[in-house]
């Protein structure tokens, strides 16, 4: 999650990460029958056992490998992901590949701890979409907000600025239209110039806060696709 200025909010979302937990977040060594975590689209994560992200999407890749997508910001390669909401599962995966760039890491996913899902509470993602045009809405899934949604005010490049309820620990977040996952939660923008702070999202009933900033996800997968790294040819269970 991280906070950028209207005339930079384009390239400048990887400046900080999302949630820090504490300590009593970080979970005992999992016994060898582990259970699986239910995991998809807004589930929330935990990286490195102390930040607090989401999951944008599970699928697999051209070889069949089970992967996740989360932003770049929530942590480094060969960091531990588990399930924010089964962490009695243990670690899930690891991050395998990533790009500052653009925002997104790669999560290599165990199999035998994880249980993919299509929908997580009302996220259902179903397939890849376009990102609509600005005044369309579009909807977002996180761990700290949950599921809200809101009109996309300006469209640059790989990057949509959207008028959506957004706050820390909600990036890597799927954005999603009619079950089309369309883009992935980064920052949030801040409008009052350098230095100072975005305005959170306390509750999505109280309308002020500041814009929500995500990537595409064609943008995403495009370069992504022409590599032979853990992740290209991802498609959505």
């Amino acid at each position: 999650w991280s906070s950028v200025n209207v005339k930079m909010f384009k390239r400048v979302l990887v400046a900080v990460a999302a949630v820090t937990t504490t300590a009593a977040l970080m979970p005992s060594a999992p016994a060898d029958a582990a259970p699986r975590a239910t995991v998809g689209g807004g589930s929330g994560i935990i990286l490195a056992g102390n930040s607090l992200c989401t999951m944008t999407a599970v699928g697999h890749d051209r070889t069949g490998r089970l992967v996740g997508l989360t932003a770049a910001h929530c942590g480094g390669i060969g960091n531990t992901v588990q399930a924010e909401r089964k962490r009695s599962a243990g670690v899930i995966g690891t991050i395998a590949a990533r790009s500052d760039r653009l925002d997104v890491a790669v999560i290599a996913l165990n199999p035998s701890r994880v249980k993919a899902v299509r929908q997580v509470g009302k996220a259902r993602i179903s397939r890849i979409g376009v990102y609509p045009k600005p005044f369309s809405n579009v909807c977002k899934a996180g761990r700290t907000t949950g599921f809200t949604c809101g009109p996309t005010l300006l469209d640059d490049g790989d990057a949509s600025l959207n008028y959506v309820c957004a706050d820390h620990g909600d990036s890597g977040g799927p954005i999603i239209v009619g079950g089309r996952l369309v883009g992935m939660l980064n920052g949030a923008l801040r409008v009052a110039g350098a230095g100072t702070p975005s305005i959170p999202c306390v509750d999505p009933a109280f309308p002020v806060y500041s814009p929500m900033i995500a990537t595409k996800m064609t943008d995403i997968l495009r370069p992504l696709n022409r590599t032979s790294m853990v992740g290209s040819g991802f498609r959505p269970i």
